[in-house]
């Protein structure tokens, strides 16, 4: 067998090794939730129904919710020289923590087991002040 020959299956077997022992999973849910600044009371936020994504690629989770301007929100385990991000899922919920490291704004995904709910906060400057937008509702499992 030629050098090259066995250089080319030694490395396809390592590229076999390292794809086979990535880890990677995905779920999609539909939540229908309601949206609130809890330090503004009386604004009313439209409800609205969102897609939550939740991905798992090696060691390190991805949520990113999609839905209006306003409730779309992405989380990630990751940590860089921007953000630093924490994985607290425990045995009743996946949950994903993320905060800017220079601004120290944070946002936060946490979906609940049983029930399937959803809780989510993210800081944002609205109206001329620092305030937390929380968004929750019950979310329905993929078919």
């Amino acid at each position: 067998m030629s050098l090259k020959r066995l250089l080319g299956s030694v490395c396809c077997v390592f590229l076999c090794m390292a794809w086979t022992s990535l880890s990677v999973w995905g779920y999609t849910l539909t939540c229908e939730t309601q949206g609130s600044f809890p330090e503004m009371e009386k604004m009313v936020i439209k409800p609205a129904t969102v897609s939550v994504n939740i991905e798992s690629i090696g060691n390190h989770l991805y949520i990113k919710i999609e839905g209006p301007k306003l409730y779309t929100m992405f989380v990630n385990t990751l940590t860089t020289e921007e953000f630093k991000g924490q994985d607290l899922t425990s045995k009743t919920s996946i949950w994903v923590k993320r905060t800017h490291v220079t601004s120290r704004e944070e946002t936060e995904i946490k979906i609940t087991r049983q029930p399937v709910t959803l809780l989510a906060t993210k800081d944002m400057q609205r109206y001329g002040k620092n305030l937390k937008f929380v968004v929750t509702g019950p979310c329905q499992l993929p078919t």
